[in-house]
């Protein structure tokens, strides 16, 4: 079975809004964090940067099989007399949520879609008032039909 790029990151949308507070922020993954009115405490967006083809699968009568990168940035906020250890614990905590909920089953688009966590990356921003935590995937599925 196939799946378009756009319900695999629907999907994963899904999977993240599960946890308590989360929600998508309406603006390109390009922008967000780049100016304050793109942040939001527990806002996330999904982009989808490359995909590429798996040759060894390439055997398959129908579509293609290929690897994506999934990048999921989310922002949270810091409280100013808690910085330090308190909410960056509990930043460190949301990001997990993430990991997990991303890499829990997606039987209900395919089966066969399979995730798996590469990297995190974790900075502040200059105001010292948000932390952002982008996490890294690869995502192998089969496009077309």
């Amino acid at each position: 079975m196939s799946l378009k790029l756009s319900q695999i990151r629907s999907a994963i949308q899904t999977q993240i809004e599960t946890i308590d507070d989360f929600h998508l922020v309406k603006v390109l993954p390009d922008y967000f964090g780049r100016t304050r009115e793109t942040i939001a405490h527990k806002g996330f967006v999904i982009a989808l940067s490359v995909s590429n083809e798996q040759n060894e699968r390439q055997r398959r009568s129908i579509g293609v099989y290929v690897s994506s990168n999934v990048a999921i940035t989310f922002a949270y906020r810091l409280r100013p007399m808690d910085a330090y250890p308190t909410d960056y614990d509990l930043f460190l905590n949301a990001e997990e949520s993430i990991i997990l909920a991303c890499l829990n089953s997606y039987a209900s688009i395919q089966n066969e879609i399979q995730i798996r966590y590469n990297n995190s990356n974790r900075q502040s921003t200059d105001s010292n008032e948000w932390l952002l935590s982008t996490i890294n995937f690869t995502v192998y599925h089969t496009i077309g039909a």
